[in-house]
C-alpha cells in the first residue's frame, strides 16, 4: 500500500477547492491498494484556502527557525502544515507505506519543488520531506 495526494486521486482538496485527478491513481484508491491523503486538511486548514508558499530553506523542505509557511494574506500556517504533515505520517506508519505519489508545486507534497507565486524553486514541500526522513521514497506527479 503507499499514500497519495489526494487532489491526485480525485477528490476536490486542493486550495482552490478543486483536484488534479491522476486517472491510475485514482483506480488504484478505489482498489484500496493506495490512501490518498491531504497534509493541508489534516493540519485543520479548510478547503478552499488562500494560496500558501515556504519562505527559507525550501531545500531541506522541514521547517527550522527562519522558514514559515506563509497565505496570501500574509497569516502564518507554519503550525498546519506541520501538523499535516505529522498525521500523514502517522499515516504512513499504520499502513506501512513505503512510497508515496505527491503533487509537485505544493508546500506540503512538493517532491522537486514548490511555488512561489507563479514561479518554480527547487525544494521539498513540509510532508514530502517529513516522509523522506522516515524513510518512504516520494514521486512527484
Amino acid at each position: 500500500m503507499f499514500l497519495v495526494s489526494a487532489c491526485l486521486a480525485g477528490l476536490n482538496t486542493r486550495f482552490d477547492g478543486t483536484n488534479c485527478r491522476n486517472k491510475h491513481l485514482q483506480a488504484l484508491v478505489a482498489q484500496g491498494r493506495a490512501f490518498p491523503v491531504c497534509p493541508e486538511q489534516l493540519g485543520g486548514l479548510p478547503t478552499p484556502r488562500e494560496p500558501i508558499e515556504l519562505f527559507g530553506r525550501e531545500e531541506e523542505g522541514l521547517l527550522n527557525d527562519t522558514t514559515k509557511a506563509i497565505g496570501k494574506s500574509g497569516r502564518d500556517y507554519t503550525k498546519n502544515l506541520l501538523r499535516g504533515a505529522s498525521e500523514v505520517l502517522k499515516i504512513a506508519a499504520n499502513i506501512k507505506a513505503r512510497e508515496a505519489f505527491l503533487k509537485d508545486g505544493s508546500p506540503s507534497c512538493g517532491c522537486s519543488y514548490i511555488r512561489r507565486g507563479s514561479k518554480k524553486i527547487n525544494g521539498k514541500g513540509i510532508t514530502a520531506a517529513a516522509l523522506l526522513k522516515a524513510g518512504v521514497k516520494v514521486k512527484s506527479v
